[in-house]
């Protein structure tokens, strides 16, 4: 009985720490907070165990924490238990980066997951499958006030496993994304400068070293792009087998290309033919294997690799000292500069192993070793032609300053293009669209996947009848005129909308754009000009004419009372507004269009109301029929009369009703009446009821 207690008592301890278990607390910045220490780790040996069993919870007594976040090599699946808290009074969107691009599957389990974010990334699936263009794998979440929530995460993968969970803030991540572009573009901007250079050298003096120096460059090159994501972002993006079994091979062909490269440059064939043999021998040995690679499964490949890739430093590092020892020149650049690299091949390799941290040192060791390597070994060999190496220490600054301005004319250019309130356009001379900023989903609907590819008049509203193919006829008319005189146009016209059929007026500029080696046009569309005589106005008096658009009800009535605000509190001039637009789309559905509310409804249960209006829009019964309004604003009274040409309707006895009354009897007209006649002081109807005068006076207010 005793131990049947005890056990359930360790057994409600284990449980209770689990579920104890400190959540991260999200905050509103967050700069890579290190999530490993709020995780929890389950190891799946046999990846056996359902997700459904992990999320509901079930299996949260069996997950332990993590003594390191370097899982190693692993054939196991992994789950990891990270629970979150939001303690603020506001919606917290935030990313969750997996900072690793080798992971072959990582998947996110949780509630509250946003439905538009993928939950299943990794590098065993195409790279346009993921959240963001980026090369490490992020998971966009968001977490309601006050909220506290737990993310269930399933990590495998034939390569090492770092759980190098990191919380970034939107913003953050992003400046993140652009520093991270500036160094790795100067590094891979050092090693382009320095093949090119190379094989210029190689090409003027035909030295072989120079030659086998750029083979090398090429190939730690490659390795490095891999290894950073970057091939599989770039380059082979839909090669899911090739990004995953390059990187050993990879790793394989920088240990060849360095062997032979060091036996000519250290001129061992002279200095030491016994040992030259002896390096040959191993260049022979280590192509085999990467050959042999391609046929391992992959976790065996890249152990290989990596063991094989271990003893090849050692080699030559004492290539060079033997060569040091028989007094070889170019021995000193070479000892310093694979010194600095194979330090950080090592320190890289054991991280990879799991012997250390993964950490910001350990991740960029490589990086510096590489870059300072390939810099001081082109000085060794331009210890040969001593009077380019001013030369080139001058053009890799030039080339690291002209970066960082590239990178910041691109940064400021993105943020003007994205943040502008005008759509914008850009196309190529031919009038095909390549690019659009986010305002074109704000007017119009489109996103730029809707668009990529088509041209302007493509978007353009379809008119019928007398001015069928007006629209496109005029555009095409101004991008003939842009051609001819490359001037910037402009012009007015109807644009189509996604989701609203109904055209959309805007005001067109376009111009050219002139590029190093082309031309593209840019195209600006605003949904109207700026009246800047509108604080000016004390009094006026207007009358429209409008069609059966409702968009029309919406511009109308925000035209003809902006001047309340200096009559009116912001409450009370968007009762007005509300009220005159719900008389002129009554006027337009109810009256012009003769739509029944039995009609509306039937169409607004089956979801094709829209339909169902344009078709009444085009109908030729109805279709010549105007709204008229007319409206006078003085210092004393505003006043509007709305007229429209349909057949009226009994207006005395929806006023004698009550609002409850219409409720129940499902009175089509009532509502609308109701409410602007509680806005303004004067609702009179002509006798058919179908023109309505509004009359607010100014001085009660």
């Amino acid at each position: 009985m005793k131990i049947a207690i005890l056990s359930g008592f360790f057994s409600l301890f284990w449980t209770s720490s689990v579920f104890s278990q400190a959540p991260f607390l999200l905050e509103k910045h967050m700069e890579g907070k290190i999530l490993w220490q709020n995780a929890l780790i389950l190891e799946d040996p046999t990846g056996t165990i359902p997700s459904e069993a992990i999320v509901s919870g079930k299996r949260d007594s069996e997950f332990s924490k993590l003594l390191t976040p370097n899982l190693g090599f692993s054939s196991s699946q992994f789950w990891v238990r990270l629970p979150v808290k939001n303690d603020s009074d506001e919606v917290l969107n935030w990313m969750l980066e997996y900072n690793f691009p080798l992971i072959d599957q990582i998947q996110i389990y949780g509630k509250n997951i946003p439905k538009d974010t993928v939950t299943l990334s990794g590098d065993n699936l195409p790279f346009e499958e993921r959240n963001e263009n980026y090369r490490n794998v992020v998971f966009p979440l968001s977490e309601q006030p006050l909220s506290q929530n737990v993310y269930y995460i399933r990590i495998r993968s034939e390569s090492t496993i770092p759980l190098s969970l990191e919380a970034w803030s939107t913003k953050e991540l992003i400046d993140k994304m652009n520093k991270e572009q500036i160094i790795f573009g100067l590094f891979y901007g050092i090693m382009i400068v320095m093949g090119v250079y190379n094989l210029s050298v190689f090409i003027f003096t035909s030295a072989k070293s120079y030659l086998l120096y750029v083979l090398f460059i090429l190939s730690i090159t490659l390795f490095h792009l891999t290894n950073n994501g970057f091939a599989f972002q770039y380059l082979w993006p839909d090669s899911v087998w090739w990004a995953n079994y390059s990187l050993p091979f990879f790793i394989c062909s920088s240990c060849f290309t360095g062997v032979l490269f060091a036996t000519y440059f250290l001129n061992l064939h002279k200095q030491a033919p016994l040992f030259a043999k002896v390096l040959l021998s191993w260049f022979g040995i280590l192509v085999l294997i990467g050959l042999v690679t391609f046929f391992l499964p992959y976790r065996i490949g890249m152990l290989t690799s990596i063991g094989f890739a271990v003893p090849s430093a050692v080699i030559m590092i004492t290539s060079g000292i033997v060569a040091l020892i028989k007094k070889a020149r170019t021995a000193r650049f070479y000892l310093i500069a694979w010194t600095f690299f194979l330090l950080g091949v090592l320190l890289y390799s054991l991280k990879s192993l799991g012997w250390l941290p993964d950490n910001h040192v350990t991740r960029w060791t490589i990086q510096f070793g590489t870059a300072l390597e390939v810099i001081l070994l082109s000085l060794g060999l331009a210890d040969r032609i001593n009077f380019l190496t001013k030369s080139l220490r001058d053009n890799v600054r030039e080339l690291s300053t002209a970066k960082i301005k590239i990178e910041e004319s691109e940064k400021r250019f993105r943020e003007i293009f994205q943040g502008s309130e005008e759509v914008i356009i850009m196309m190529s001379e031919t009038g095909v669209i390549l690019n659009a900023n986010r305002a074109l989903s704000k007017h119009m609907g489109y996103r730029m996947d809707d668009v990529r590819g088509k041209k302007l008049t493509d978007l353009l509203y379809q008119t019928k009848g007398k001015k069928e193919g007006f629209n496109e006829l005029l555009v095409k008319d101004k991008l003939a005129e842009l051609v001819k005189t490359g001037a910037p146009i402009s012009f007015q016209t109807e644009f189509s909308q996604k989701y609203v059929k109904e055209p959309k007026d805007m005001y067109c500029r376009i111009q050219f754009v002139e590029l190093e080696d082309s031309r593209e046009i840019i195209a600006t569309l605003s949904p109207q000009f700026e009246d800047t005589l509108t604080k000016l106005v004390d009094s006026e008096r207007i009358e429209f004419t409008i069609n059966n658009y409702l968009r029309n009800a919406e511009l109308v009535s925000q035209k003809i009372t902006s001047q309340l605000s200096k009559y009116m509190n912001s409450i009370s001039q968007t009762e007005v507004r509300t009220s005159v637009r719900e008389i002129i789309i009554n006027a337009i559905e109810h009256g012009n269009l003769n739509i029944g509310f039995e009609e509306k409804s039937n169409a607004l249960t089956n979801g094709n109301y829209l339909e169902f209006l344009q078709k009444r829009q085009e109908d030729a019964r109805y279709n010549r029929k105007k709204i008229r309004i007319e409206y006078v604003l003085n210092d004393e009274y505003v006043a509007f009369r709305i007229s429209d040409e349909g057949k009226g309707f009994d207006h005395k006895k929806v006023l004698e009703k009550s609002l409850e009354e219409l409720n129940e009897a499902h009175e089509q007209h009532g509502r609308g009446i109701h409410m602007t006649k509680s806005v303004f002081d004067r609702v009179e109807y002509n006798d058919i009821g179908n023109q309505v005068s509004l009359i607010k006076y100014l001085k009660n207010n």
